[in-house]
C-alpha cells in the first residue's frame, strides 16, 4: 500500500516523536515530584502520557496497515484505531474534569505534545532536505537550459 521508501522515514519520525514525548513526560514527572500540589503539572503530565500512548498506538497501527494488501481493510483497521484513541482522549478529559487536583486545561494542552513534536520534526526534516537538495536541483536545472537561456 505505501511505498518502501515512505515507511523507513516515517518510522524514524515516529521514533523521534516517541522519544521526545517521553522526555517531556519524564520532565513533567520530575516537576510533579518536586511540586506535588501543582494541578497544572499533574494535568500536563496526564495529558502528555496519553499523548505518548496515542503516538505509540498510532505508530503500531501504521506499521500494521502498511502490510495489509486490501485498501478497504487497511482503512477500516485505521478507523478502529482512531476511535480507540479518541475514546482515550475523551476519557482523559472527563477524568481531568472529575478530579479536582488536576487541571483540565493543562491536560488538554498535554494531549497535543506528541502531535506538535511530530509536526515540528517533519518541518525540520523538510527544511534540512530542501537546503541539502537545493544545490543538486540547481545543477539539474542548468543542464536543461539551452545556450540562449531558453528552457528546453
Amino acid at each position: 500500500m505505501l511505498g518502501s521508501t515512505t515507511i523507513p522515514s516515517l518510522e524514524v519520525q515516529l521514533k523521534r516523536t516517541v522519544k521526545c514525548t517521553a522526555i517531556v513526560v519524564a520532565l513533567m514527572a520530575l516537576a510533579v515530584v518536586v511540586d506535588y500540589q501543582n494541578a497544572v503539572y499533574k494535568g500536563f503530565l496526564i495529558g502528555s502520557l496519553v499523548s505518548l500512548q496515542n503516538a505509540i498506538l498510532l505508530s503500531k497501527r501504521i506499521k500494521k496497515a502498511s502490510t495489509i494488501k486490501d485498501v478497504g481493510k487497511a482503512i477500516a483497521y485505521m478507523r478502529r484505531g482512531f476511535f480507540i484513541r479518541l475514546i482515550l482522549i475523551m476519557a482523559t478529559l472527563w477524568l481531568s474534569v472529575r478530579i479536582p487536583s488536576v487541571s483540565v486545561h493543562a491536560a488538554a494542552v498535554g494531549l497535543f505534545v506528541a502531535p506538535v513534536l511530530s509536526i515540528s520534526d517533519f518541518l525540520i526534516t523538510l527544511l534540512k532536505e530542501s537546503v541539502l537538495n537545493k544545490d543538486a536541483l540547481a545543477n539539474k536545472v542548468n543542464s536543461f537550459q539551452r545556450e540562449g537561456g531558453e528552457n528546453a
